[in-house]
């Protein structure tokens, strides 16, 4: 029942409704340019341009990357086969690796009507460091802008992506739905967080990174110039997209953390007027075709996605009060301070505003080192916070982690208990379709 809600609801809300504006305004923009014999003539020139620049590109990517198939890196390529094959592509998109110089990108694209996938040296590394679901996160979500012929018609939409605020809004909304659909199909949300989390803070840190600490940014980094930098984006902030998956697969207990408004809504209108100047003044240079020149060496199919949600009802909560000295040690993964405080005779098990121990945070940071300490020294395994939640849960959920999870059955771990919600560790195992955690819990 929960998978089948969320395959209906793989589209991001706002997609349609933005696709809708943008189509509206750019084929009222073409029917201005063919009215006139210059707009004919920026149109056709465009089009060439554009794709002479484009075919030089990707003949450079195909003669020089590294073409994934049967016969180069068979295993990968067979998950992407099935990958492909349950999200109903009907052809196999082609994908290239290329050196990156420590970029984390990946891009779909079109060359001559064949679909291509690019992917970045250094997130194809990661297959190298067993993180190959995350690899497979990526791909998903470049096959997601293929099934839902994001590529394919940003041409049709062209002349929308000139005018600021509307094209990168259609594009954001975009970003959300395919990070729904490789959520989805890769079968793990957990990935996915930690695939966002991996292009925030990089590879190597992305594990010990506190997801849940990265989404409160978005209270305490607001404003208008926050606002205003996502709006000219055509890519959400990666915190809102984090949270934006955990709402989306459970919306009660992952309410949209909301950005402060106060003092957006006047700058906003101000804003919402430049936005009509703009539409208004762009459908001028159209016609005149002074600015469409410039968009020549545009490549209308590169839909590249550097990853980096957009919703527009974000608005602030108070603020966190500070936590308990114990939890501050495993927060700032200071060992020796932690030692010290349990030592001198601290609660080890205090508990901050939202119920957790330190025990929960360095499970749901999976620091199994920790949370080992922890247990050794009398730290509750069995402790619940605010929702009921136990670490065993958050071992489950927040990490999916094997070991963790043994570690905590082994010392006593309740793995019947329930939550707010009536559910289990089990429970949440099979929310996330991990069969190993699964027969773990049974």
């Amino acid at each position: 029942m929960l998978e089948e809600s969320l395959k209906n609801r793989l589209v991001y809300r706002k997609e349609n409704i933005y696709f809708a504006i943008t189509l509206l305004f750019s084929i009222l923009a073409y029917v201005v340019l063919v009215f006139s014999l210059v707009g004919i003539l920026i149109i056709l020139g465009l089009m060439l341009v554009s794709y002479f620049f484009h075919a030089l590109s990707m003949a450079s990517i195909r003669r020089n990357g590294v073409r994934i198939s049967e016969q180069q890196f068979p295993y990968l390529y067979q998950k992407a086969v099935k990958l492909a094959e349950d999200m109903e592509l009907v052809k196999m998109p082609a994908i290239y690796v290329m050196e990156s110089m420590g970029m984390l990108n990946a891009f779909a694209t079109r060359f001559f009507g064949k679909n291509m996938v690019v992917v970045y040296s250094e997130i194809f590394d990661l297959v190298e460091e067993n993180r190959e679901e995350e690899v497979l996160f990526v791909l998903a979500h470049e096959f997601a802008h293929l099934k839902r012929r994001h590529v394919l018609i940003h041409l049709l939409l062209l002349p929308a992506m000139f005018v600021p605020f509307l094209g990168e809004a259609y594009l954001r909304a975009c970003e959300y739905t395919c990070d729904r659909y490789a959520a989805y199909y890769v079968g793990n949300v957990n990935t996915a967080k930690e695939t966002l989390s991996m292009l925030a803070i990089g590879k190597k840190l992305s594990g010990k990174m506190n997801k849940e600490a990265y989404v409160q940014q978005l209270r305490e980094e607001s404003g208008f110039f926050a606002w205003m930098s996502e709006k000219l984006s055509s890519h959400p902030d990666l915190p809102k997209r984090i949270n934006a998956l955990e709402h989306w697969v459970n919306p009660e207990l992952y309410p949209l953390v909301r950005e402060k408004k106060t003092g957006i809504i006047v700058l906003g209108s101000i804003a919402s007027i430049v936005i009509a100047a703009s539409l208004t003044g762009a459908m001028v240079l159209l016609v005149q075709g002074s600015k469409a020149l410039t968009s020549f060496l545009e490549d209308p199919y590169l839909y590249e996605d550097s990853y980096s949600y957009e919703d527009d009802e974000y608005i602030y909560e108070e603020d966190l009060v500070d936590s308990p000295p114990v939890i501050q040690a495993v927060m700032e993964e200071d060992k020796k301070k932690l030692e010290q405080l349990v030592a001198e005779g601290a609660d080890i098990d205090e508990k901050d505003a939202e119920g957790y121990t330190a025990l929960q945070y360095a499970v749901s940071w999976g620091d199994i080192e920790t949370a080992k300490w922890l247990i050794e020294n009398g730290s509750n395994v069995n402790s619940t916070d605010n929702w009921g939640s136990t670490p065993l849960m958050n071992a489950v959920y927040n990490v999916a982690d094997v070991e963790l999870v043994e570690l905590l059955l082994t010392n006593g771990a309740d793995k019947t208990l329930e939550d707010s919600e009536g559910k289990t560790a089990y429970d949440y195992a099979v929310e996330i379709r991990d069969p190993e955690l699964r027969d773990l819990l049974k």
